[in-house]
């Protein structure tokens, strides 16, 4: 497995991140035999939707297995609190999710809810640096929100061990996704060390990039044909044209 300290979030370069998602191992294995038949540089493996997220030793086994059986290991991690088991959708358990994934030492970047208290946010993000995982701070703005409002929700969060931001927005026009990119640019120019990816999401996201429009996002978000998102092979054809 490649170190993840290699990992560089640059726009110039941006990784195509593919999801994994799977309610058991073997789930995985069929969702896995697909996205390597297309183009990707990591998988996003999002273990809210595994049934034994909470049951950390067949996390481990899930972890372990996506590791040697993926042609690229390089491993995205999140997890969907909503999709726990009800008892479980608490932000003591999420964190204790996180925290053994980034302790495996078999994934290269972690998804943290910017939602999060400052303390449990810091100590997730400071375990992550520690291990050579990057952590990546998502910050949720609502469907037409401002540049100025999504630079103010990343300030409270910056000076926390992160320096990684994900702007996770619904957008429905042009001007929507021209909010987030200004958002990074405002965030970037004020914190040179700051990695600001912008992340619009729905039917709109998909039309522009399959136009072109790469947001200025150092990940790109890619599936199959069937799905919400465009495919990884019309995406890596955009970022690579030369084949």
């Amino acid at each position: 497995m490649p170190s993840a300290m290699s990992i560089h979030f640059e726009s110039d370069h941006p990784f195509i991140a593919v999801p994994l998602e799977g309610e058991t191992i073997q789930d995985l294995q069929i969702r896995m035999a697909k996205i390597v038949e297309n183009p990707y540089d990591m998988m996003a493996f999002d273990a809210g939707y595994f049934n034994g997220a909470v049951n950390l030793s067949q996390l481990w086994n899930a972890l372990l297995y996506i590791a040697r059986e993926a042609a690229n290991p390089s491993v995205l991690f999140s997890c969907d609190k909503s999709r726990l088991p009800e008892m479980y959708q608490t932000d003591r358990d999420y964190g204790s999710i996180l925290r053994f994934a980034i302790r495996s030492s078999l994934i290269d970047a972690v998804q943290i809810e910017g939602s999060l208290d400052d303390d449990s946010l810091e100590d997730i993000a400071g375990q992550a640096v520690d291990l050579g995982c990057v952590p990546i701070i998502v910050i949720r703005g609502e469907k037409g929100a401002k540049a100025a409002d999504l630079v103010a929700m990343m300030e409270d969060r910056w000076d926390l061990e992160a320096v990684t931001f994900e702007l996770v927005v619904p957008v429905e026009t042009a001007a929507d996704i021209d909010e987030i990119k200004s958002a990074a640019k405002a965030f970037k120019e004020k914190h040179h060390d700051a990695v600001v990816i912008p992340h619009p999401t729905g039917p709109a996201a998909k039309k522009a990039l399959l136009k072109g429009d790469t947001f200025g996002a150092s990940i790109l978000y890619a599936g199959d044909e069937q799905g919400e998102l465009p495919p990884a092979a019309d995406v890596q054809a955009l970022i690579h044209p030369e084949g």
